[in-house]
């Protein structure tokens, strides 16, 4: 997969194409990237057609791909292929992003959204596995790639706290001990 984009940084994100999940901002952030980045979307949904239009629109079509829906295998591929994830969503109808937690576990960096009343910030511990950002702000996100991406100690860093982040909380093994001693408390 990587050698679909020689010499380029891959921002991979996954989910139906629909409003809550705010691709419309991660494309916008596109155009704020240098050229040696490419934005990889994969899923489909209503939006499709609207997010083709603004790619084409922006002359982003070097610069964004919607590669459709991906199966389990070829997703699990993108998130070891990518430098990082990043998880644009603006609503709480994203309550928690458990895409986060596969990205995280390939050891990639995540930049996700501060949405009030989700935890789609808590599994992205900012400053740790990666940066949260104001939700629906295209610059913020572009930033907050560039700021993980820019420095290969930075991006080390991020990296290893990732992949220590899904060790430490979102292994299955972790996951069910959590709640079974949640359950065992009342």
């Amino acid at each position: 997969l990587r050698a679909q984009f020689p010499g380029r940084k891959i921002v991979f994100s996954l989910g139906r194409l629909v409003g809550y999940k705010g691709y419309a901002h991660l494309v916008e952030a596109a155009g704020y990237l240098p050229d040696d980045y490419v934005v990889v979307i994969g899923g489909e949904g209503p939006l499709r057609n609207e997010l083709e239009a603004q790619i084409d629109g922006a002359g982003l079509q070097d610069k964004v791909r919607l590669i459709g829906y991906l199966d389990s295998d070829t997703a699990h591929n993108w998130f070891a292929a990518c430098d990082l994830y990043v998880m644009s969503s603006v609503w709480k109808t994203e309550a928690f992003g458990i895409v986060q937690i596969e990205a995280m576990s390939c050891g990639k960096p995540v930049v996700a959204t501060r949405i009030p009343e989700s935890g789609v910030s808590w599994v992205n511990e900012d400053g740790i596995s990666g940066l949260n950002v104001t939700p629906g702000n295209a610059r913020e996100l572009a930033d907050a790639i560039l700021q993980i991406t820019s420095n290969n100690c930075i991006f080390a860093s991020y990296s290893e706290n990732a992949r220590k982040r899904y060790l430490n909380n979102f292994t299955f093994e972790k996951m069910i001990r959590n709640a079974t001693n949640k359950y065992n408390k009342i």
